[in-house]
């Protein structure tokens, strides 16, 4: 800028309004790229003040070594049970075109965005130096927060994220971190649908570790042939389409090679009569099912004795029983980014949309199932979620529900009923209930103890059974059946936010 300045006071006038005319054109563009600064809306985006702004696994950490500029980038342990993704909620407004892009390097590095009517991601399946990931998306007309996240992949080692950027204008509302990613958007979101008429945007399937090849199907046929036949380490690969049948598979992965199951949301499975299960995982532990849809049956999805089994981006409706059921120990498995609607069509106070475990025993021990970013309701038969006696430690969060079906038939008259023990419930956020909107409940001595609820936000507006309470602990004592209830849930409209008696933790 100093050169054309004094080349301009030895110049003719006609010679000075150039040289005038180009400094406003130069103080136009640093204009223009500050203000592209500007639009960047992650707190924390290259993890120079560690992990602020931003919620993790605990695999995650801020590293001085290897980062991609600055002092800190983000490194993240991928194991065999846990990808180990680190996302941020942000505002943003409805009809409008976003950028994101990042630095990463590592094997199965994943970036992407969620929210209501957003499910972009991109990956590399390889970069042993650092390499730049993108990805364009435009939110749906009442989008006003997508959840940024960022991960690797299971059992593919530690991978790196730095100079995470979201291009693009900003909403109205708050920002902040998220549960692994997946944290609770401000957007009111909009009534599910069936699958939509075009395609969804590109996402990427789950990687075909251990060197294994794809096997495409285009027919109810091929793919029972396909889950007979598959073997540890190969994809599925879905055409679009209509799969008529009750498909089931009890071949297993590895944690080294995982079986996968993908395709787009008009992949749809269905059965000729509504019965059986539409998609059976009998023993079938380390699969990944990703973006389908299964619908039109007695249960959507099934897994029985089925470990580290990853559900994914998948839409399920129209069930007469549960929409997905984790039973007989299912264990370590993990439902994210999905829609289950229309389930238990009878309306008989049955149907949950998802269920774990089994009721009236110990002996079913699907523990530490994690239930993540999901939509789950309207016209659920019962409560969203059910989780059962028997089961323990697992993680609901990042999740909106919608109680719109509820029928208190068979006491359904809650989101979330926990009758297992030490579960955390965090970052939800459900509408319209008819009494409560989270509730424990003791079937077994000893049970439905240990829950840890930290911010819910609950909207009881129109519930019609009193008293109704956020948070209903129907059995509370210090010693024997502790819960925890953070100040940090929050409630609208009902009676309170918890039972009197149960104390509120800092």
């Amino acid at each position: 800028m100093r050169t054309p300045v004094r080349a301009a006071l030895a110049l003719s006038a006609a010679a000075a309004l150039s040289a005038a005319a180009l400094l406003s054109h130069q103080a136009a563009a640093a204009s223009a790229a500050v203000t592209t600064s500007a639009a960047d809306l992650l707190t924390n985006g290259t993890f120079e003040a560690g992990l602020t702004g931003w919620t993790c696994s605990p695999l995650d950490s801020a590293v001085n070594s290897p980062v991609h500029s600055g002092s800190q980038a983000l490194k993240g342990a991928a194991s065999a049970g846990d990808y180990a993704q680190c996302g941020q909620t942000v505002s943003v407004q409805p009809g409008t075109t976003y950028t994101l892009s990042a630095y990463v390097r590592g094997t199965y590095v994943y970036l992407g965005a969620t929210g209501t009517g957003v499910n972009a991601s991109t990956w590399t399946p390889s970069a042993p130096e650092w390499a730049p990931l993108s990805t364009t998306f435009t939110t749906g007309a009442t989008t006003t927060a997508v959840t940024v996240f960022t991960h690797g992949w299971y059992g593919q080692g530690t991978y790196g994220a730095d100079d995470v950027v979201l291009s693009g204008p900003g909403g109205s509302g708050t920002t902040g971190g998220s549960t692994g990613g997946t944290g609770t958007p401000t957007a009111t979101p909009t009534t599910p649908t069936p699958p939509p008429t075009t395609p969804p945007p590109t996402s990427p399937t789950a990687p075909p570790t251990g060197g294994g090849s794809v096997i495409a199907v285009s027919t109810g046929a091929q793919l029972k042939d396909a889950l007979a036949a598959v073997t540890p380490g190969q994809t599925i690969q879905l055409a679009d389409g209509t799969y008529t049948g009750n498909f089931k598979t009890t071949v297993a992965g590895t944690a080294q090679s995982r079986i996968t199951l993908t395709g787009s949301a008009r992949a749809v499975l269905t059965t000729s009569t509504g019965g059986g299960y539409g998609l059976y995982l009998n023993g079938a532990s380390y699969w990944t099912v990703k973006g389908i849809t299964v619908t039109h049956a007695q249960k959507a999805i099934m897994l029985d004795t089925a470990n580290h089994v990853v559900l994914d981006s998948v839409t399920v409706y129209d069930t007469t029983m549960e929409g997905i059921h984790f039973r007989n120990s299912s264990q370590y498995g993990v439902l994210e980014n999905s829609t289950v609607h229309d389930t238990g069509t009878a309306h008989d106070g049955k149907g949950e949309g998802v269920y774990v475990g089994t009721a009236n025993t110990l002996t079913d021990q699907s523990d530490d199932v994690q239930i993540l970013n999901n939509t789950i309701g309207p016209d659920i038969g019962a409560e969203n979620i059910d989780l059962k006696e028997g089961t323990t430690g697992g993680l609901v969060s990042g999740n909106t529900f919608d109680g719109n079906g509820l029928t208190d038939v068979n006491y359904d008259d809650s989101w979330i009923d926990v009758k297992g023990n030490d579960y955390t419930i965090e970052n939800n956020r459900g509408v319209h209930t008819l009494k409560d909107g989270f509730q424990t409940h003791t079937v077994i001595d000893g049970w439905g103890c240990g829950t840890v609820f930290r911010h819910n936000s609950s909207d009881l507006t129109g519930a019609s059974i009193s008293p109704s309470y956020a948070i209903d602990v129907t059995n509370y004592a210090v010693g024997s059946c502790p819960v925890t209830i953070t100040g940090d849930n929050t409630v609208t409209g009902g009676t309170a936010l918890t039972n009197p008696g149960v104390p509120l933790a800092d």
